[in-house]
């Protein structure tokens, strides 16, 4: 199937190019998962002079029609920025709705048969994720972000056969969009995978953990490595990855905190009352 994968984005300066969209260009178009799609930055209005890449094609508003086809590596960009509009939603906000819409204009302009939204600072891992990616027909799926309990909106794979859903979503413009609620709540997913491993580790982590299918919320120093191509999958990796594919797994880890606390306070009661038993039988 004929795909692009794409990013949102806006930076203003040098250093957040670099360590945000350079990174995530680099590290997707040195990985054979794109050897046959195009990639596009779909960005709020960006001071594009800070860019450092003259392999990146730069695609204007209103120019989508100028070409016949586009490069492997594209950023549209709109002429003017929506921004972050803190009084409705700071996550997912107009601008943010404008650019992950305008993936269905660029896919329908271009005639590709699949959408793959991975934001830049979101990374696929795994030669399995990877695979899974790749292995999608038909549907509108998400994967699982465990920490909140939620569809994880930064890796999503919208297929032809959602393209008109996707248009009836979008049909009420980004403004409306981004005052209905966070994405990861409204977005009309058709399934949400829970099997794999991963999360936003980079809210709290700074470092990679071994056996991740993807990380999410990666911050701009930190580094993530792909699984190489031709590694066997070790017997611990198999055990973790197994054993997170059961939702009871993922309950605990995600109130582990809070069923810690609670046993704590059952033993402490259990600990009372045994101390009081003792002393009742003593007088």
């Amino acid at each position: 199937m004929k795909t692009l994968i794409f990013c949102t984005s806006y930076f203003d300066t040098e250093e957040l190019y670099l360590k945000r969209y350079q990174k995530w260009i680099d590290y997707y178009n040195h990985h054979p998962f794109t050897n046959d799609k195009n990639m596009y930055l779909i960005d709020d209005s960006s001071d594009l002079e800070v860019m450092t890449d003259d392999m990146v094609h730069i695609i204007k508003e209103g120019q989508l029609g100028n070409f016949q086809e586009t490069n492997k590596i594209n950023l549209y960009s709109f002429n003017n920025r929506k921004g972050l509009n803190w009084s409705h939603n700071s996550a997912n906000n107009e601008g943010w709705w404008r650019s992950f819409c305008a993936s269905l204009e660029i896919a329908e302009k271009y005639n590709y048969e699949k959408i793959v939204h991975i934001e830049a600072d979101a990374f696929l891992i795994s030669n399995r994720m990877f695979d899974y990616i790749n292995s999608l027909k038909t549907g509108w799926t998400g994967l699982w972000a465990n920490k909140y309990c939620f569809p994880e909106s930064c890796i999503q794979v919208i297929c032809k056969d959602q393209f008109d859903n996707f248009r009836d979503f979008a049909s009420c413009g980004s403004h409306e969009l981004s005052k209905i609620g966070l994405a990861e709540k409204v977005i009309p997913f058709t399934y949400v995978d829970r099997r794999f491993l991963g999360d936003r580790y980079g809210e709290k982590s700074n470092m990679q953990m071994e056996g991740l299918d993807y990380f999410c919320q990666t911050k701009l120093d930190t580094i993530i490595t792909p699984e190489a191509s031709d590694k066997l999958q070790g017997t611990n990796i198999f055990f973790l990855r197994t054993l997170w594919s059961f939702r009871l797994v993922q309950f605990f880890w995600r109130n582990r905190l809070e069923l810690l606390i609670l046993l704590v306070i059952v033993s402490i009661l259990l600990w009372t009352i045994e101390i009081s038993s003792c002393l009742l039988k003593t007088t």
